[in-house]
């Protein structure tokens, strides 16, 4: 009888021990590129909201939302910057649209990017026709969960723009702005657009007086150089960079417009 009751203990303690592995939590999957890693991971601090996943928003969208997010520094000689640059857009807009596609009702998108400043670490996830970007670095600077109020220990803070506002918390001491987390309407406003960055060389070139030169001293006319030649190539190596165009298209194309130039 004795050895009857150990043997169906150990059978107990058996099923027991399969029930808990086989209810654990699995682990987390994560995307990773270069420079760039993206996963789900549970809501935690979301807890409170009540989440609208998946999230059916084109890439143009995520990428206005990209474009109009800027932060403070919070020094003496502090100035307000894009979080994201142009060449960081691109690499990340069409992963972030997948994600926001298919992340589930109990998950937030949770990334890490690696820039030429530092990394940039955050989440990002949907409430009913809001989107929410919360930050915890910024180029490399952490942000203090103990600095809501702009200064204290906070290296930076978000600058709101048009159709954007911080979440807020209350609490027995008021209500108070959490200056790293951003709330936006799910269409971003159009007044928010980036504006496109001068050429420099093409500025130069219209303000720079040309040199006068006598027409007896002049010699044969030169072949003028292409300031936007710059631009040119850059705007051929994207299209090859996502695959819009092949390797010997690439080179065909580019050895054109090296030859107009020369």
């Amino acid at each position: 009888m004795k050895y009857h009751l150990q043997s169906v203990l150990i059978l107990i303690l058996a099923l027991c021990s399969g029930m808990f592995s086989g209810c654990a939590s699995p682990p987390e999957k994560s995307l990773k590129t270069e420079g760039f890693i993206l996963s789900y991971k549970d809501k935690n601090s979301a807890s409170k909201i009540e989440l609208a996943h998946p999230l059916k928003m084109p890439e143009s969208d995520v990428r206005g939302h990209l474009e109009s997010l800027i932060f403070e520094e919070l020094s003496l000689f502090g100035k307000k910057k894009y979080v994201f640059l142009p060449e960081d857009i691109d690499r990340i807009a069409r992963l972030l649209t997948k994600a926001l596609q298919h992340v589930t009702s109990h998950k937030i998108i949770h990334y890490k990017l690696e820039t030429s400043g530092g990394t940039t670490e955050g989440d990002i996830f949907a409430s009913k026709e809001l989107i929410h970007w919360r930050f915890n670095t910024i180029r490399g600077k952490g942000f203090s969960t103990r600095a809501y109020t702009g200064w204290g220990n906070a290296n930076w803070r978000m600058v709101p723009q048009s159709g954007q506002r911080f979440h807020a918390t209350t609490n027995l001491m008021g209500t108070r702005s959490q200056e790293n987390w951003i709330i936006a309407k799910l269409v971003p406003s159009k007044t928010n657009k980036r504006p496109k960055k001068k050429n420099s060389r093409l500025s130069k070139y219209k303000t720079k007086a040309p040199s006068r030169v006598p027409a007896k001293e002049a010699g044969p006319p030169e072949k003028n150089s292409d300031p936007a030649l710059e631009e040119k190539l850059q705007l051929l190596k994207g299209l090859h960079d996502k695959n819009l165009i092949d390797e010997k298209e690439y080179d065909q194309k580019r050895k054109e417009l090296l030859d107009t130039y020369l």
